[in-house]
């Protein structure tokens, strides 16, 4: 029993771990020449450090800085709604914490038992007779079973399904800023048309994004030009904004467009599984789209050894179906909600914006509680 894993991201790590704890051989390819490298950062939610947990990560022993306060801000710095992390971490057991991606992703292929990852580059699959053929520029590979984790835009899935990608009306900076003292801190700051995020990372480093609606970028046509537009714009809010962008080096700032999938794709057809955001990227408006991936590592990890799929190899279809119907609700919704977020967060006009500010500061602090513990998976 033995089966090949697409995609050494999260996704990939955490369908990498699902099979390690349940006993199970796999091959882990993916097409990039240092799959551990490269990304910016995550933030990780109570929901994926538990998952992590489940997976036989030590988010405890990793070294990783707890966020212990929070806020959503206007762009004069008034807070509109603090996060309730104290509560948080009394309820789901963990502080919410912010790690480098390549951080995340050694942590991952350690507790994984540091497997090879093989490089190449897949492209059609197909089901017959109890396998799964992949076809890959290095040949042919014959599984048991596929577990497809390969990002947005994996060309595998392409042959198994139509996936429609949306765009958004609005694009993204990210970058890390050295040498910044913002204490234990994360905070977003809401303006018209432009939001920036940051989140402490310890020892001084902060993660930090910005998205900027393009009707605000217009007429300029490059990264060169729209640079200007986005450092005027952070120099309209909070004094700690210009200060961690001029702390970052440009070389280290990713840019790019915001995309999702439409929801509903199948995330199981046989004896075929797809995970992250193969299956269901979302955008990035509340930062769970790793965690989602590190749910579906722990879901499937859950489904293959209620079916006991290591002793027998012919219960994979059901475990694979049964993980498609634990997950299939809750991505869905959450790509809904966080589609729905960022055009409301991404509001441009001056009434609106100030509806939008007024409303979410006194209304976000009704019911949060239960927003919170839904978003959490309950």
């Amino acid at each position: 029993m033995k089966l090949g894993i697409v995609g050494a991201g999260v996704a990939g790590l955490a369908a990498a771990l699902a099979c390690a704890r349940a006993g199970i051989a796999y091959e882990l390819v993916d097409r990039a020449a240092r799959p551990l490298a490269g990304g910016v950062a995550l933030t990780l939610w109570p929901n994926a450090l538990r998952a992590l947990c489940d997976l036989g990560v030590d988010v405890r022993g990793a070294g990783w800085a707890a966020i212990e306060e929070g806020d959503i801000a206007d762009m004069r710095g008034r807070t509109l709604y603090r996060l309730p992390l104290s509560w948080m971490e009394a309820r789901f057991g963990f502080l919410p914490v912010c790690v480098r991606r390549a951080d995340l992703l050694r942590e991952m292929h350690s507790a994984a038992g540091s497997p090879r990852i093989e490089r190449c580059e897949v492209g059609r699959v197909a089901a017959a007779g109890g396998r799964v053929e992949v076809a890959t520029d290095a040949g042919l590979r014959s599984y048991d079973g596929l577990l497809l984790a390969d990002g947005i835009r994996g060309t595998a899935r392409h042959s198994l399904v139509q996936a429609r990608t949306r765009p958004t009306h609005y694009v993204a900076w990210r970058g890390i800023a050295h040498g910044v003292d913002v204490g234990r801190r994360m905070r977003e700051v809401w303006g018209r048309g432009f939001r920036f995020g940051y989140a402490a990372m310890g020892a001084g480093d902060v993660y930090w994004f910005a998205t900027v609606n393009r009707s605000r970028l217009t007429p300029a046509g490059n990264a060169a030009e729209t640079w200007p537009i986005l450092t005027a714009l952070a120099a309209e809010g909070p004094p700690e904004v210009e200060r961690i962008m001029a702390a970052t080096p440009m070389q280290a700032v990713y840019a790019h467009a915001i995309h999702d999938l439409a929801p509903g794709l199948p995330l199981a057809m046989g004896r075929i599984a797809l995970l992250g955001d193969t299956a269901h990227a979302i955008t990035p408006n509340l930062g769970f789209g790793g965690g989602l991936a590190l749910e579906d590592g722990a879901a499937l990890m859950r489904t293959l050894v209620a079916y006991r799929v290591a002793e027998e190899p012919d219960a994979l279809t059901a475990a694979l179906r049964a993980y498609a119907e634990m997950r299939k609700r809750r991505v869905a919704r959450m790509a809904q909600v966080t589609r729905w977020l960022g055009d409301v967060m991404q509001w441009e006009g001056k009434a609106a914006a100030y509806a939008r500010d007024t409303l979410f500061r006194w209304t976000a602090p009704l019911g949060d509680r239960l927003v919170w513990t839904w978003m959490m998976g309950g």
